[in-house]
């Protein structure tokens, strides 16, 4: 057990105050404000593991306790405070146990990561829906627009293109992507859908002949040789000259033929001017050599008349069975046109031998000619392997639909393939989420198992009330939440599921002093600490003067602090409950310590007495030879008044110690010497302006006052007693005794009447 407590530098304590001779039964009297609570405190710091431990106790120490042995209990305002603890949202209702309060907390405080987590995959999993209804109507958006692409060839009737679901149509178009080259235009795929399935396609036998091509242009470069040549008569006849001059030379020529016919007559004035003499010159001048090179063109004309001929006929045949967009037909008229226009030439150079010509060639129908054979070519091998082109002509439309819709495709992938990264991280948070909310639910089951059962708890506190004849109230169970226990107190004179809305702090304090009594005697479902020894520590359990209350608290502690017997005499220095090595008792009620210590009850004996008093505001700790010391402090008191008294100046630092210690003689004296006098009547007649009715109504209120509370003109009081002159303190004090006890005064004063 605790043999000795030193209290350093901390609240009134400076210097620090050293306890010895601490026995199994301690009791500390002092009046409210002296530092009783300061040791309660302290004793529950150390109780705490270290890293909850408050740094301002760090100058204090104490030998004896010791943590693996010792356990440590306390009541003070903060036990009520973290074990009777109200609930939040029903009014009156409240459960026990600060370690069911804390896992409790724990508890709403996982409850509300679990919603926040569930939360939180809601969001997820509506994210992933949205996300599939973009999805859905991209893809639906996407398949429209890629099936539309089709109706472009809604005029090929005679082609099926496969694939007839949007879907499957889809796929086929990506198979294409890496083939995207050469594509054909829509123009061209209708103009071999044409030539494929709408034209009767035939074996063509024939082509332009080649051999007569060049036999044509060999001829031409003949021809143009001589078409070229200026081709003239003999100048040395007479008559040369003249028609020379007349340039009439192709007359002359075509007027010597018909000579022949009409022989001296003149064939263009029909007189009789030809002779044979003329006839000789004009012989002389168209002589053997100009004949034969005329003949020799007229010749040629023959032979040329007859290839070009040839190849009309072989391009009409052509275009007789093979004549596509009309091309062969408009070769056929472009070569007549030269021909004709050839012909013409050749005739006006055979009249006019003398004028330089030139024939057109058909060199310049060799592009054309070269496209017919290559068409011819073509149309053949399409005949020959007509299946295979059908089937590479519906590749080309996929080619060409792949084309047109490869953008939009490809925005749809990358568009899903950032969809597809979202929905697979929603995917993997709402299974870390899931897995969350699992864990939390598991260790709330955990926290649940670990509640502290306080039903042996509040029956037996019912007991004791019952038993002690308490009429008051007893403790019902209203619900349990997280396997905890919540309660509300029945009133005997109402129905019983009526429920008060709130409860009074005296209520409150009584019923956690009950709780912590439980706790002292070792209800095993409550705490399980039985291979400890406690350490009971009780700081002012009564915070209200109603008689029931003060007995059964009396009742109990006397209970706590029992003897073990009388005989032999060394058993009455023994605790009756084995569990408790050591009681620490603090009041400031006088009568509830006669209560507990001063009536000759059957409690150890192993006692130590102790008076706790501060004076301008430091604390110091007297032990006291035996329980009848302790009311030698109302004489003391009386002596501190009367040696400032009588030493009685203008200094007003004593002010505050004159008024509490003059309070405390009043509280005393009304409480337990002059019972039934009434110090309200001092205030009859008082002016309720003046400064002696706010300390006079101060005095007589600290009568009734509840332990640690401050009344309704305590600011007032304070602010009054800093600044009032000392003798007037004094001279209020005495117009109270005046009216409760003028005589008693007057012995403690050792005034003589």
């Amino acid at each position: 057990m605790i043999s000795q407590i030193n209290i350093g530098i901390v609240a009134t304590y400076n210097p620090n105050v050293t306890i010895d001779n601490l026995k199994k039964i301690n009791f500390f009297f002092g009046y409210n404000g002296s530092g009783k609570s300061t040791i309660a405190k302290y004793l529950y710091n150390i109780s705490q593991d270290t890293v909850q431990q408050d740094s301002k106790y760090d100058s204090c120490n104490q030998n004896g306790y010791n943590s693996s042995n010792h356990q440590l209990l306390i009541f003070n305002d903060d036990f009520t405070k973290r074990n009777f603890i109200q609930n939040n949202t029903l009014k009156g209702v409240f459960s026990l146990n600060e370690i069911n309060e804390e896992i409790d907390t724990q508890i709403k405080d996982i409850e509300k990561l679990i919603k926040d987590y569930q939360t939180r995959e809601i969001n997820k999993k509506n994210l992933k829906i949205n996300i599939n209804n973009a999805r859905k109507n991209n893809e639906e958006e996407l398949l429209d627009n890629c099936w539309k692409a089709r109706n472009e060839f809604n005029t090929f009737t005679k082609i099926k293109l496969q694939n007839k679901t949007k879907k499957s149509h889809l796929a086929k178009l990506k198979t294409y992507f890496d083939q995207l080259e050469n594509i054909a235009t829509l123009e061209e795929l209708s103009t071999k859908y044409q030539t494929l399935y709408e034209k009767e396609l035939n074996n063509i036998s024939l082509n332009i002949d080649i051999k007569l091509y060049k036999r044509l242009r060999k001829l031409e470069i003949t021809f143009n040789k001589l078409l070229s040549e200026v081709i003239v008569g003999n100048d040395d006849v007479d008559i040369a000259n003249l028609i020379k001059k007349l340039d009439s030379k192709n007359w002359i020529k075509t007027g010597q033929q018909y000579l022949k016919q009409t022989d001296t007559l003149c064939p263009f004035c029909q007189k009789e001017t030809i002779d044979e003499k003329f006839k000789e010159q004009l012989n002389e001048i168209f002589d053997e050599t100009y004949t034969e090179k005329i003949n020799n063109i007229k010749n040629i004309k023959i032979e040329y008349e007859t290839l070009v001929n040839e190849l009309l006929k072989n391009i009409l045949g052509i275009q007789q069975v093979f004549n596509p967009e009309n091309i062969v037909f408009e070769v056929y008229k472009h070569l007549e046109d030269i021909f004709n226009q050839n012909i013409n030439t050749i005739e006006v150079k055979i009249l006019n031998p003398n004028e330089k010509k030139t024939i057109l060639s058909i060199k310049s129908l060799n592009k054309e000619f070269s496209i017919i054979n290559k068409k011819i070519k073509e149309n053949n091998d399409l005949y020959e392997e007509l299946d295979e082109h059908k089937k590479s002509f519906i590749e080309k439309i996929w080619l060409y639909m792949a084309d047109k819709c490869k953008n939009a495709i490809e925005l749809y992938d990358k568009k899903e393939e950032k969809y597809q990264k979202i929905i697979e991280k929603a995917n993997n948070l709402i299974e870390n989420y899931q897995n969350k909310v699992i864990g939390f639910k598991e260790e709330i089951e955990e926290l649940r198992k670990q509640t502290i059962n306080t039903k042996e708890a509040v029956e037996n506190i019912n007991q004791i009330l019952q038993n002690s004849g308490f009429d008051g109230f007893e403790i019902k169970e209203k619900s349990i939440e997280n396997n905890i226990s919540q309660y509300y107190l029945k009133r005997f004179n109402n129905e019983d599921t009526e429920i008060f809305d709130t409860l009074s702090e005296g209520e409150k304090n009584f019923i956690s002093f009950l709780y912590f009594y439980q706790l002292c005697i070792g209800t095993d479902d409550i705490l399980d600490n039985s291979s400890r020894k406690k350490i009971i520590v009780i700081d002012d359990p009564v915070s209200s003067l109603d008689s029931r209350v003060l007995f059964i608290v009396s009742t109990l502690i006397r209970k706590l602090i029992q003897r073990k017997a009388n005989n032999p005499r060394t058993e009455r220095k023994e605790l009756k409950n084995n569990n408790i090595i050591q009681t620490f008792i603090f009041t400031h009620n006088l009568y509830f310590y006669k209560e507990v210590a001063f009536d000759k009850r059957l409690i150890c004996m192993d006692i130590s007495h102790y008076n706790i008093i501060k004076i301008q505001n430091k604390t110091n700790i007297e032990q006291v030879s035996s329980d009848k010391q302790i009311f030698d402090d109302y004489s003391l008191m009386w002596k501190s008044l009367k040696d400032i008294k009588g030493n009685l100046s203008n200094d007003k630092s004593m002010n505050i110690f004159i008024a509490n210690t003059m309070r405390r003689i009043i509280e005393s004296y009304v409480n337990f010497i002059g019972i039934g006098k009434n110090p309200w009547a001092s205030l009859d007649g008082e002016d309720m302006d003046s400064s002696s009715y706010d300390i006079k109504s101060a005095f007589i209120s600290m009568i009734n006052d509840e332990s640690h509370r401050i009344g309704a003109l305590d600011n007032i009081y304070y602010q009054r007693i800093i600044n009032e002159e000392p003798n007037i303190l004094f001279d209020i004090f005495k117009e109270l005794f005046d009216e409760i006890g003028l005589e008693h005064y007057n012995l403690m004063f050792e005034i003589e009447e």
